[in-house]
């Protein structure tokens, strides 16, 4: 660990073996605290490469707690978060969409980091059980198609790391690795980041892992969903290793432009009202459309859509058809068994 800190400190980048190495240290206990926070700031310092973050996100894959699922096409949607943008909880809504159409979903997720409602948060006020057992959250996604994985269980290993990172109050690369250390083997995953910087370091680094399909989103380098009042940069991995960059707006989805304002979140409990009164009520308001915008260009990774206006319109169906609320309460009632 001294010498790859030295090495960071003379601004010299990892090797995707040595990132390995010293995240292993590190989820083994091995590496002091410390070495850990001095690692952590070097890096910070330096900036992290794609290979290096595919190194690390590959080491805390292996020391996490497995979940089998029976379907090939499974695909998680999520964000790093930590982009202060106060959005209700779009993409944990995008998930029961996608799962209602067919596309299972393993939800990979965490309570707040800088918003009002994370995942876990708004998905415990929807009545999920987040502390469901592996065993449990297994079952839901083979049997329903739909599960939540929250992350502190699945990565136990994260427990020598978690005292430092709380003591430093700072960003590191642990804030971008979550969507890369998703339980399920994934081989199609849509990500947004709070940055196109970081989403195109995401996008590079998955060309290191087993990934068929994934699409790192960023809106006005700042949101990370899709919106409909600005351009949304998309960094896609194909399965020849091959990243393309493209930019959507809302004409992709034939939708009108929606003033980001609009679609402020608030409490796990508001969140979660707002959601409801989708599923439920069919309210047809702006966070419907983001909602339906967001499922589409999930059915894209899912490879169940080529055209994005058609997958916008399918994903409308499904919660007018009342298919999102039942795939909800089938997610509610088996965690709490």
């Amino acid at each position: 660990m001294k010498q790859v800190i030295e090495k960071l400190l003379e601004d010299s980048h990892l090797s995707f073996e040595e990132a390995y190495s010293v995240m292993t240290s590190i989820m083994e206990g091995t590496a002091s605290s410390v070495m850990i926070s001095s690692f952590l700031t070097a890096m910070k310092a330096k900036g992290e490469t794609a290979e290096e973050v595919a190194g690390f996100a590959k080491a805390m894959r292996e020391h996490s707690i497995k979940i089998k699922c029976d379907n090939p096409n499974v695909i998680d949607v999520c964000g790093t978060g930590g982009d202060n943008s106060g959005t209700f909880n779009i993409s944990t809504a995008t998930a029961f969409v996608v799962a209602a159409f067919g596309v299972p979903v393993a939800k990979h997720g965490n309570r707040s980091i800088s918003s009002n409602s994370g995942s876990a948060d708004v998905l415990k006020a929807l009545g999920v059980n987040i502390n469901m057992s592996p065993q449990i959250a297994e079952r839901a996604l083979n049997e329903i198609g739909v599960t939540f994985l929250f992350a502190p269980l699945y990565h136990p290993a994260m427990k020598f790391a978690a005292p430092v990172r709380q003591e430093l109050k700072i960003r590191t690369v642990f804030n971008i690795l979550g969507p890369l250390t998703n339980p399920v083997n994934l081989k199609k995953q849509m990500i947004g980041t709070f940055s196109n910087e970081a989403a195109e370091l995401l996008c590079t680094a998955s060309k290191y892992l087993d990934y068929e399909k994934i699409s790192v989103i960023c809106n006005n380098n700042k949101y990370d969903e899709i919106l409909l009042e600005h351009k949304t940069n998309v960094y896609e991995l194909n399965d020849k290793k091959q990243i393309t960059f493209y930019q959507l707006s809302n004409y992709d989805f034939n939708y009108d432009q929606i003033n980001s304002e609009s679609i402020k979140g608030g409490t796990p409990e508001e969140n979660a009202e707002l959601i409801l009164d989708i599923f439920q009520n069919h309210k047809l308001n702006g966070a419907f459309h983001t909602i339906c915008a967001n499922s589409a260009m999930a059915l894209k990774v899912a490879g169940v859509f080529d055209n994005l206006s058609d997958a916008a319109k399918a994903a409308e169906e499904v919660i007018l058809s009342n298919k999102a609320i039942n795939k909800l309460k089938q997610l509610v009632e088996i965690s709490n068994s």
